[in-house]
């Protein structure tokens, strides 16, 4: 007899945070992982076969198996610490976004809405927070310290410790709720104000310039509730409902 069963799903599920890096990271460890170990391993036992056949083989072939196999293994293995390093980097990064996004999640309690790990294109936004105060669009940038570092400031570029950060992740968090805003102008027609925000856990942030703070919020992210709540109700609650209604389809339709 056929199988009709089919699943009963009809819908993809949202994201979780982290999501986007944990695959990168499940790429890396298996697929490119997997090649840089294996290839050296074939090469040797190659090589050695070629070795102990030697008397029946050409005489340059067991050197210049030599030769491949050794330039190989140092290749591979210089490959492989990098990638490993690239793996623990994202590792961070992942870590850093769900710690996030559990500090977020606690928001939901006051009837705002939490989206996590939207893609679009060639980029992803950590996520988004929904509420009558405003719509932000939150990037999280988990770095290693010291443990007397911080954020500071110099104009508008982002000081961590003694590592000069630019502009760069203002840039990209303002890229971010632009498309955002983008997105539910396309889908609601209206023009929603998105909020870009960057949040560093675990680090101590200083004040943002004024100048800076109109534009964007840097901040630990455990500060970001209490700056939701100073803001002024600007959303209705039914448009709130709307933008968060043309996300969860935009996440569904694209992940």
């Amino acid at each position: 007899m056929k199988n009709n069963k089919k699943s009963p799903l009809k819908e993809r599920p949202l994201h979780v945070a982290g999501q986007s890096l944990d695959d990168l990271i499940q790429k890396h460890a298996s697929e490119d992982t997997t090649t840089l170990f294996f290839l050296p391993a074939i090469l040797i036992i190659v090589t050695l076969t070629v070795w102990l056949t030697r008397n029946s083989s050409p005489r340059y072939l067991p050197l210049m198996m030599l030769i491949i196999t050794i330039i190989t293994t140092v290749y591979c293995t210089y490959k492989l610490i990098i990638l490993w390093k690239r793996i623990k980097s994202l590792k961070l990064g992942r870590n850093g976004e769900r710690i996030v996004a559990e500090i977020f999640d606690n928001l939901r309690s006051k009837g705002f809405v939490v989206f996590h790990d939207i893609v679009a294109e060639n980029f992803n936004v950590d996520h988004v927070i929904l509420t009558p105060h405003g719509i932000f669009t939150v990037e999280t940038k988990t770095l290693s310290k010291s443990p007397k570092d911080k954020i500071t400031f110099k104009n508008e570029d982002i000081i961590a410790g003694n590592t000069n950060l630019g502009n760069k992740v203002i840039l990209q968090a303002e890229s971010q709720s632009k498309w955002l805003k983008s997105i539910l102008k396309d889908s609601t027609g209206r023009d929603y104000h998105i909020m870009p925000v960057i949040v560093f856990p675990g680090w101590f942030v200083q004040p943002m310039p004024e100048n800076l703070k109109k534009r964007i919020w840097i901040l630990n992210p455990q500060a970001l509730p209490s700056f939701i709540n100073n803001e002024p109700k600007t959303i209705n609650e039914s448009d709130m409902h709307l933008a968060a209604f043309h996300i969860s389809r935009y996440i569904r339709t694209h992940s």
